[in-house]
């Protein structure tokens, strides 16, 4: 008798401790976050990122990759390829109103974490060259970015509102990197980017050849396209350009969706914003434009309901068109 208890006791004992791993495996939470290219600010601010996730939230594992940027991050967060992804603001506005090339797919599950740095439309052309507007563009090779980045979409709506197309241009689907030596070598005659002020790539290229760089300044640009915000480079930003450009710039924002539990997103938010600085200080950019305080504006979805009660806590304003849906 007094050996069936025992074996009554151990079996149990097996029961519980298979329930209770069974327990902590349906817990465990992966985040996989989708940044941009690796020679910019927003790739090692997504490994940063995991690294804090990793270091500070129990059964969650994390981790960062590069991407196309925007309209890839977006497309594998809509797939639920991803759990987190990076995108510019006026990516994520077409997407979760069902606009642009998003029309009748609209995404409605996205939902915004918090903002980053500030990404800007900058126009660079040789410093001898004719081009003074965008307009100027036409027949010439122009760099465009990757084909399907956010970059991409940025230059096609400036090209657009100037009146050109990729028929009127020779484009060049290039990436970043590539486009600061193909106008280096004078392979293209100018090229559209949209990058943090003073990204490796153009300080790269504002350091050894001569540049300008072309304003976008009519006013019903940004009537157009309000996701836009209109900045002024400061002048002397890069070596020399000695005057102050007018460009369009918007926010990167981090990204989720309404599926990832709202416990994981309140605990991911508690150990981001309680470890900034170690994700915050790994690129000035990011430094400069990233703090608690600025977290929820210039958004363009609702804050996942995870977050927003992390923000609340904190006494962190959230703007009504904001707040959570879920």
């Amino acid at each position: 008798m007094k050996r069936r208890i025992i074996s009554i006791v151990c079996v149990l004992a097996l029961v519980c401790t298979f329930s209770f791993a069974a327990g902590q495996q349906e817990d465990a939470q992966t985040i996989s976050i989708a940044t941009a290219g690796t020679s910019g600010a927003l790739y090692p601010m997504g490994v940063a990122l995991a690294e804090v996730l990793n270091a500070n939230v129990d059964n969650m594992t994390a981790s960062a990759e590069s991407s196309g940027a925007s309209l890839e991050n977006m497309r594998n967060l809509m797939q639920r390829n991803v759990e987190w992804g990076i995108s510019q603001n006026e990516v994520a506005y077409l997407a979760y109103a069902g606009k642009g090339t998003y029309e009748g797919a609209q995404f409605s599950d996205l939902r915004s974490l918090f903002g980053t740095l500030i990404s800007w439309v900058q126009i660079f052309v040789p410093a001898d060259s004719d081009v003074e507007t965008p307009a100027d563009f036409k027949g010439l090779r122009i760099g465009v970015g990757q084909a399907g980045s956010g970059g991409e979409a940025a230059a096609k709506k400036v090209l657009g509102y100037y009146g050109l197309d990729y028929d009127s241009i020779r484009p060049e689907f290039i990436s970043d990197a590539e486009m600061v030596n193909a106008l280096k070598d004078g392979v293209i005659d100018g090229f559209i980017s949209t990058h943090p002020l003073k990204s490796a790539a153009l300080l790269d290229l504002t350091t050894t050849f001569d540049v300008k760089i072309i304003p976008v300044l009519d006013e019903n640009f940004y009537t157009d396209y309000p996701y836009y915000t209109k900045k002024t480079i400061p002048a002397g930003t890069y070596r020399g350009v000695d005057y102050p450009v007018t460009t369009p710039t918007s926010r990167i924002v981090m990204y989720t969706t309404k599926d990832v539990s709202v416990d994981a997103t309140y605990e991911a938010m508690k150990a981001v914003w309680e470890n900034m600085d170690a994700w915050v200080n790994v690129h000035a950019a990011v430094a400069k434009y990233t703090n608690l305080e600025d977290a929820c504006i210039n958004l363009s979805a609702p804050l996942h309901a995870g977050a927003a009660k992390f923000y609340r806590e904190q006494g962190v304003n959230i703007p009504v068109e904001y707040e959570p849906v879920d």
